[in-house]
């Protein structure tokens, strides 16, 4: 503790802001010097806190006695905070918290020029409404929505800092809500959606030119009905992820950055690698009835990446293997573990 002490303020600073908000407030009785510090940490992350999390072997239930008090913790946290530049404002469990409150809470992060928000619900989802300032905010560079219902989406939307977007298992009120939030960020450059039961967008429309990255990731709801379908502009891709995912794909434009393709588990895969013939690095799990696509030569290809989940993989693999002729590194594989959950299905 005593070489602790030494430490400057700044330092310590930098430590509080490695762990929950929770522990960094609970570090103030260490000394009277540690009393205030936490107040300056300039990122706040209220989690799901290990003695009220839920036996992983039972169906989460709802704790009431939990919202209450996280709900006071938040608004505690904030009345006595003092740094003028919140970097981080993380909400990892908001089941419980009213819209008002959350509506409230994000105000506050944007008054001080967040520049990291996140908000997530874990066991249901949750109705917000997002203040009107969030969507106008300079400041923010990341922004991940989980389990959210989106009440409204404004018309007006200009994110003109934001870098990262994560949408996860997110209901939109209609296709256009969708379309405002991705569309309306003139440099954002990592995307990744995953898409839920019974939302009112069929068609996703992507339209980035800045995006660089973009996940379609776990979206696989029901194979009988599920019928999403992703229409991507290509224009500066450079890492592109799908994983589990029954709906269609329409690939608009040509790939030539595309370092990266994972394509992991996809019904339309066969179609979609015949468009990624440059790309360098592949990571690949072909399901038996969609086999390696006849003619398709993967002529830039340096490093393969192939899953053994299914039982014709050596087949695969030779296909690979003869159209890949700048191949240098091999690796395989059983790393799809939602492989054999899909068979069971079907």
């Amino acid at each position: 503790m005593d070489r602790i002490s030494q430490l400057s303020d700044d330092l310590l600073i930098k430590i509080l802001s490695l762990v929950e908000t929770r522990d960094a407030v609970a570090m103030s009785i260490l000394s009277k010097r540690w009393k205030s510090l936490w107040t300056l940490v300039p990122r706040l992350i209220f989690g799901d806190y290990p003695e009220e999390r839920e036996d992983e072997d039972e169906t989460p239930k709802t704790n009431e006695n939990h919202c209450i008090n996280l709900s006071q913790f938040v608004y505690g946290t904030l009345l006595l905070h003092k740094a003028p530049v919140l970097e981080c404002f993380h909400l990892n469990r908001a089941s419980g918290c009213s819209a008002s409150e959350i509506d409230l809470w994000v105000r506050i992060a944007v008054d001080r020029f967040v520049r990291d928000l996140t908000i997530g619900f874990c066991y249901e989802y949750g109705l917000i409404r997002l203040p009107s300032r969030l969507f106008r905010c300079e400041t923010l560079e990341t922004l991940e929505l989980k389990k959210v219902i989106f009440l409204e989406v404004p018309s007006q939307i200009s994110f003109q800092s934001l870098k990262t977007l994560r949408l996860l298992f997110v209901k939109y009120a209609d296709e256009e809500s969708f379309v405002r939030l991705v569309s309306n960020s003139p440099v954002l450059e990592d995307l990744v959606v995953e898409t839920c039961h019974d939302d009112s967008v069929a068609t996703f429309t992507i339209n980035v030119p800045s995006l660089e990255s973009f996940s379609i990731r776990n979206t696989l709801q029901d194979l009988e009905t599920e019928n999403d379908l992703f229409v991507v502009h290509y224009h500066c891709l450079k890492q592109f992820t799908i994983v589990d995912y029954f709906g269609q794909l329409n690939l608009i434009g040509n790939m030539p950055k595309l370092v990266e393709a994972n394509l992991l588990s996809v019904s339309c895969q066969a179609k979609v690698l015949q468009s990624f013939t440059r790309v360098k690095r592949l990571s690949l799990c072909l399901p038996i009835e969609y086999p390696y696509p006849t003619g398709t030569v993967l002529s830039q290809l340096v490093s393969l990446e192939l899953c053994l989940c299914e039982s014709d993989w050596t087949n695969i693999l030779t296909s690979a293997l003869q159209h890949s002729p700048k191949l240098q590194v091999l690796k395989l594989a059983m790393n799809h573990l939602m492989c054999e959950d899909h068979k069971e299905q079907k």
